[in-house]
């Protein structure tokens, strides 16, 4: 585990007091699981195709300009 500092708002500090003592938790429980909530959530957000025109593909460097002609053929293929 690592040890890291964050800045609250003074509201955001008072909920959490709030929530950790009615939950009889620490602060720092509740902020590592709320984290671990939201990262999780940013994962099934991905965009597996973001790739797409960063850089030279096979055709000679026109991908950014076919991308979506492109997408349309991968995703029929995979079908």
């Amino acid at each position: 585990m690592k040890k890291t500092m964050i800045y609250l708002e003074d509201e955001q500090f008072l909920l959490l007091k709030r929530t950790a003592a009615a939950s009889n938790r620490k602060m720092s429980e509740i902020i590592r699981e709320a984290l671990s909530n939201h990262l999780r959530g940013k994962k099934k957000n991905l965009d597996y195709f973001s790739f797409i025109g960063i850089g030279n593909g096979p055709r000679k460097g026109e991908t950014s300009e076919q991308a979506e002609d492109i997408l349309r053929e991968v995703l029929k293929s995979s079908l």
